[in-house]
């Protein structure tokens, strides 16, 4: 008997879900630009970044809780209520008419959508077997960086066509409340409690019986390799999200380049990441197969923070915003490769706590995405800021070599619950 396909029908929906969650948490990088944004609230460029940031840390800070209760009540129910409540959220930030509200409903959305990647981490690992894991990661991955990729474009555009960016976010709402219905529809917590499934499907993958009560604080702390990955992937957001937060404002004050010409030229950078995600998902399955787990896993974090410092490095001393542009593009594909590969070490390590494992890690990887929307104003503040910005890139770049070194101290075959 040939399994079902049910498996794939599920991850087609976490897929349009992850598209959701980057649309809807990078277009504020776009309507903080708009016309009409800036006619309402008049922020200055410190206000902006507080907006901005806010998402990032009430994003990391709402990590732990969310991946506990994903372990505590299965994937399916937290995703469903996640992508509700952050839908929700997006909505309302249209109705806000102040720095204190943008910044409230903000940290509200963060915090809902902290539990996406954790839920949805613990939810392929139940239904997929070891050896296409880092391959179904990827297309979830894929999703959220097609959002990413087109998230300022489209928002852009949809504010021009709209007038006013207030009913794009209302839009937005309103298309994560169905999606989250669908999610209720298709999702189960294992191919085995699913209607839609034969024995076949069933027998691919036995999942690990959660341990519901436990918070696995304890094993966290203690377990070393997590620390490394923690500081690892807090170099990776730190140098990824300047793509998303401040790469427009550089092409607009460096270049000049006009607002709608500046987030078509991030568009295409982030178009890149698309292919980096799906590349990294089969890098990583080839690479475990022929070296092993343990390194099969470190080498995608290698190559890829590799050549994102030599991409970096780079962009100060280029002369045109195209070549910016493209060498951003290769920093978003080589960043966006290692995705699969930390998804994959937390499904690795986290054992029977596979969301509350991936939570740790992307809390702390979220405190650089954080850091970027604050620290990069105030660096522009300074005596050490260049014309050229040639200081940010320099942070970029240094933090994609913490990024390769961290990762030679993590052992993905030492699982949490040993």
């Amino acid at each position: 008997m040939k399994p079902t396909r049910v498996r794939y029908v599920l991850l087609g929906v976490a897929t349009a879900n992850a598209f959701l969650l980057y649309l809807d948490r990078i277009c504020m990088a776009a309507v903080v630009q708009s016309a009409s944004f800036q006619r309402e609230m008049a922020l200055d460029p410190q206000g902006t970044g507080d907006v901005l940031a806010s998402f990032f840390f009430a994003y990391a800070l709402g990590q732990m809780p969310a991946g506990w209760l994903a372990d505590r009540f299965g994937p399916r129910r937290m995703l469903v209520a996640y992508i509700a409540l952050w839908s929700f959220c997006t909505g309302l930030t249209g109705f806000a008419a102040g720095l204190l509200a943008l910044i409230i409903v903000r940290c509200a959305c963060g915090l809902a959508e902290a539990g996406a990647y954790p839920s949805s981490g613990l939810l392929i690992s139940r239904w997929f077997p070891f050896q296409h894991l880092a391959r179904a990661n990827s297309v979830v991955a894929f999703g959220g960086r097609a959002g990413n990729a087109i998230a300022l474009w489209l928002t852009a555009a949809a504010i021009a066509a709209l007038g006013s960016w207030r009913p794009v976010l209302w839009t937005y709402g309103a298309i994560g409340l169905t999606l989250a219905l669908a999610s209720h529809v298709v999702f189960r917590d294992t191919p085995q409690e699913h209607p839609w499934t034969n024995e076949a499907e069933r027998a691919l993958v036995t999942p690990l019986k959660p341990l519901r009560h436990r918070f696995p604080w304890r094993a966290l702390i203690r377990h070393s390799g997590l620390w490394f990955l923690n500081a690892g992937g807090l170099g990776l957001n730190f140098g990824w999200a300047f793509l998303i937060t401040w790469l427009p404002v550089y092409l607009h004050e460096v270049y000049s380049l006009d607002r709608v010409a500046s987030s078509r030229y991030v568009s295409m950078a982030l178009v890149f990441g698309l292919g980096g995600m799906l590349f990294g998902g089969w890098w990583c399955d080839l690479l475990t197969r022929r070296f092993g787990q343990r390194w099969g896993r470190r080498l995608p974090f290698l190559t890829g923070s590799a050549v994102c410092v030599a991409a970096y490095l780079l962009c100060p001393l280029f002369g045109s915003p195209l070549a910016v542009a493209a060498a951003c593009s290769v920093v978003a594909f080589a960043s966006d490769s290692v995705g699969p590969a930390l998804w994959a070490i937390g499904q690795d390590i986290g054992g029977r706590h596979v969301a509350s494992t991936i939570a740790w890690s992307n809390m702390w990887g979220n405190f650089g995405a954080s850091a970027v929307a604050s620290v990069i104003p105030f660096i522009l503040g300074t005596r050490l800021h260049f014309a050229d910005w040639r200081e940010i890139f320099w942070m970029c770049a240094g933090a994609f070599v913490l990024l390769g070194l961290a990762i030679l101290m993590v052992d993905s075959t030492r699982r949490l619950d040993e």
